[in-house]
């Protein structure tokens, strides 16, 4: 089996950890071992045959502390053993304040590859959002040294497309194999909301109390027109969990008897199972929207970010969009109605996504037969 390397965000986000299981169970005769230390998904990572976490030992741990060996950040012997490097993930190019030491050490480990002369890809992303030259330019240096860069919006892709590297293909995540998981006449009276703590989302603090209030309005309107409500959380480690505890303590008795919370913590064919059922996503989490989308269910994109709006606007799909600036709207009954009929054909958008993956499947000599294509 081929060894490759993915550096992918494991902090269980709904998102990335549909990446992985796509990633996964499309090349099964592929090893993947991502770039991750400890033992948390440990469980999760059982559930793939092809798939194992870095080896990081008590004797790693010690030899760490007291400098001895540097077991975390070896990138050349994590070279010398795999095939390729892979990127996987959405929003892992913003410009934070630790964005010096992140891009130091993402340097390192794509020359420990190249000085090897092994394919470094960058699959899944979107870029920014940023606001310094410098920033920009340091990645402009980096992407020049991968062999390929492959963007999940236009926007992203025209700020680097002179680079023949670079291109685009729609979302991972819209080529996902939805056939086992939808229920053939399961009841539709639930209304999903992907809630999502706008605290850790750089610059949208000031939007905390109207996005608890707006939610909360929406909630009441959803129950009074008859509906059940699930509030899901796609990742508590950022915060979702304690947002919806802090938003159901505003829901009388009486609404919270039609509320029930759903938190994902790794169980990727139940929570699917369950947006199955759902009438209407009210979807402030970006992959939230390309779910509603993929499972032919009524969609209201609560916008917090401009990968949202990208994505929405390059397939076409601005029907309904809820800005944080217009937060009243994810409660005026007419958005409600609309959004149950938002939808959109997907045939052509899943035959794209596919492409994510192009310089892969060359590098594994995979070809559109063997993928059913």
């Amino acid at each position: 089996m081929e060894k490759i390397f993915v550096d992918v965000y494991l902090a269980f986000n709904l998102g990335d950890d549909l990446f992985l299981d796509i990633l996964a169970k499309k090349y099964p005769d592929c090893e993947f071992t991502v770039n991750y230390v400890g033992s948390h998904y440990d469980e999760f990572i059982s559930g793939y045959k092809n798939v194992n976490r870095r080896k990081y030992t008590l004797f790693n741990k010690i030899g760490q502390r007291l400098r001895l060996t540097d077991s975390i950040k070896n990138y050349d012997k994590i070279a010398e053993n795999h095939k390729a490097l892979i990127f996987l993930g959405g929003s892992i190019f913003r410009e934070e304040r630790y964005h010096k030491s992140l891009y130091k050490d993402r340097l390192k480990l794509v020359t420990e590859f190249k000085n090897r002369n092994k394919p470094v890809f960058i699959l899944g992303a979107n870029f920014g959002p940023y606001e310094t030259k410098g920033f920009l330019n340091d990645y402009m240096k980096l992407f020049k040294l991968c062999d390929d860069v492959c963007f999940r919006d236009l926007d992203s892709y025209k700020l680097f497309d002179n680079l023949p590297q670079v291109r685009h293909a729609s979302d991972i995540v819209f080529q996902m194999r939805i056939e086992d998981y939808i229920t053939i006449g399961a009841k539709k009276n639930m209304v999903g909301f992907s809630i999502i703590d706008v605290r850790h989302k750089q610059g949208l603090y000031s939007y905390y109390d109207d996005y608890i209030v707006s939610t909360v309005k929406a909630i009441n309107l959803v129950v009074k027109k008859g509906h059940d409500c699930c509030l899901m959380s796609f990742c508590e480690l950022e915060g979702d969990l304690e947002l919806i505890d802090e938003i159901k303590s505003h829901l009388s008795l009486e609404t919270l008897k039609k509320v029930s919370v759903y938190n994902y913590r790794g169980n990727i064919e139940e929570v699917m199972g369950l947006i199955t059922s759902f009438k209407l996503f009210i979807a402030a989490r970006f992959h939230a929207n390309i779910l509603a989308l993929l499972l032919g269910i009524g969609l209201i994109p609560i916008i917090y970010s401009n990968k949202t709006s990208n994505m929405l606007k390059d397939i076409g799909q601005c029907n309904i969009l809820v800005t944080m600036k217009d937060l009243h709207l994810q409660y005026d009954e007419n958005i409600i109605n609309r959004g149950f009929d938002n939808k959109a054909m997907i045939e052509p958008l899943s035959k794209d996504s596919i492409k994510q993956f192009k310089s892969l499947d060359e590098l594994l000599n995979i070809s559109k037969e063997d993928l059913g294509i």
